[in-house]
């Protein structure tokens, strides 16, 4: 296993192989963003998976947004692996939303979006994903400060 870690300031982490890498942001306490580029394979997202459970188990409805615009490709176990996870953990999520571009990964998010009936948000338009972040960014900024929680460290 070749994984490094490298944190991004105070809400955010690198996950890279030699083949791929993930960052992973916490821009607002259930807000989180996921970045790929390159391939993705188990070691790589092991850290992705970490991250959602640790923030619902400190109680957060987290929003997703995955920018898999230049994901290359990916394991076969790891679209097994991420399924698994959602249909196991039906409702622990409030929204998915995946930017992925005409190829191996969005045949791969297709397939899973199927298979977990529908939940994901896709789009292949970075402006109406950028445009769906934004919005959820601006909803929370604009509610004021929530209560006293806040997004556990990626660590």
């Amino acid at each position: 296993m070749d994984l490094a870690h490298t944190r991004l300031g105070a809400r955010g982490d690198r996950w890279s192989t030699s083949r791929g890498v993930l960052d992973i942001r916490t821009p607002a306490p259930d807000v989180v963003t996921r970045r790929l580029e390159g391939y993705a394979t188990l070691d790589l997202i092991e850290p992705a998976v970490r991250h959602l459970e640790t923030l619902i188990d400190a109680g957060l409805l987290p929003i997703v947004f995955d920018d898999f615009e230049l994901g290359a490709g990916y394991d076969s176990d790891v679209r097994a692996k991420l399924t698994a996870w959602h249909l196991r953990n039906p409702g622990k999520l409030k929204e998915v939303h995946i930017l992925v571009k005409p190829g191996l990964v969005a045949m791969g998010v297709t397939v899973a979006n199927l298979a977990t009936g529908g939940r994901f948000n896709v789009y292949t338009d970075r402006s109406a994903f950028e445009w769906a972040l934004a919005g959820v960014l601006t909803a929370r900024i604009t509610a004021g400060p929530a209560s006293s929680a806040r997004a556990p460290s990626l660590r």
